[in-house]
């Protein structure tokens, strides 16, 4: 009686540990997909008391709260050489405008955003002209007291590359390379350069978060007066195509749009012209020659 008890006892023990080997049911693994970034402020800040409060840092969690739950984001911060590399790769995603159209799917676009121009450090204001002045930037290139800084292979908006492209090599203009898609405004500070291209929220944002008192100014520039639209692009692959699904039936609410232009406004100052194209061409959808795709390369 006591040997049978005993190989009840051991037949127990070993029911039980087959038992805690035996998963519960089939474990359900989120997908990933990884997101680009550029490094441009204010669209994403990476340090500082305000890390990851971006526009677009923001965006891309509001997309995921309410639209891929069940996808994991991983980020990777890009300069324009890796971008042009993963841009053609299954996998990824990015804010942004069009690029690699045959290798991407597009998203409706969700808001817009700036023409670029010219960023000057104060003390060089004579050399430019008055606040508010819309400056050309060919003159200015012709001015060989004038250096330009700029990224290496960076693709600027359309008028402002073909003529990038007519000076290529001139001693006025230094190129440089980035970790980032934009020029770091201490270049302006330390004389090497006398301006450089970019947009009007730059200057305001950096002195912000570098607590620098009003140093920089901006300038509209003749050759980019277009605004551009702004949506998400990822691979055209099965998982790219799905997640613009959701994305474009993310923003058929109006509120999700509104929740991107509020965060937008908590660091850019829109200009009247801004706010009546914004709900012209996104809150009601319509087209407008002042707004346009800027498609790359």
């Amino acid at each position: 009686m006591k040997q049978h008890q005993g190989r009840s006892g051991i037949l127990v023990v070993c029911l039980l540990t087959i038992l805690l080997f035996i998963p519960a049911g089939p474990a359900t693994a989120k997908s990933r997909i990884t997101w680009m970034t550029f490094g441009q402020i204010p669209a994403y800040i990476s340090t500082g008391e305000f890390k990851n409060q971006g526009f677009i840092d923001k965006t891309i969690r509001m997309i995921h709260e309410k639209a891929l739950a069940d996808v994991e984001p991983r980020f990777f911060q890009v300069n324009h050489n890796r971008f042009n590399l993963m841009a053609v790769k299954d996998g990824n995603c990015y804010v942004g405008w069009k690029t690699f159209e045959n290798h991407r799917v597009f998203s409706t676009p969700i808001f817009i955003w700036y023409p670029s121009g010219i960023i000057i450090h104060k003390r060089n204001q004579a050399r430019f002209g008055p606040e508010g002045s819309i400056l050309s930037l060919k003159a200015l290139l012709e001015n060989k007291d004038l250096t330009l800084g700029v990224i290496d292979a960076f693709a600027y908006s359309p008028k402002i590359q073909d003529l990038l492209t007519a000076h290529r090599g001139a001693a006025n203009i230094y190129s440089m390379k980035s970790s980032t898609m934009q020029v770091n405004l201490k270049m302006l500070t330390g004389r090497r350069i006398d301006y450089t291209i970019g947009w009007p929220s730059q200057p305001i944002v950096e002195e912000k978060l570098n607590h620098l008192n009003n140093e920089f100014l901006f300038y509209n520039v003749e050759e980019d007066q277009n605004y551009l639209y702004v949506g998400v692009s990822c691979s055209d692959c099965e998982q790219g195509r799905r997640i613009i699904d959701r994305v474009n039936a993310l923003f058929t609410n109006r509120d999700a749009l509104l929740e991107v232009m509020s965060s937008i406004r908590q660091w850019v100052v829109m200009s009247e012209q801004h706010e009546a194209l914004y709900r012209e061409t996104i809150l009601l959808r319509k087209k407008h020659p002042k707004v346009i795709h800027m498609t790359y390369p």
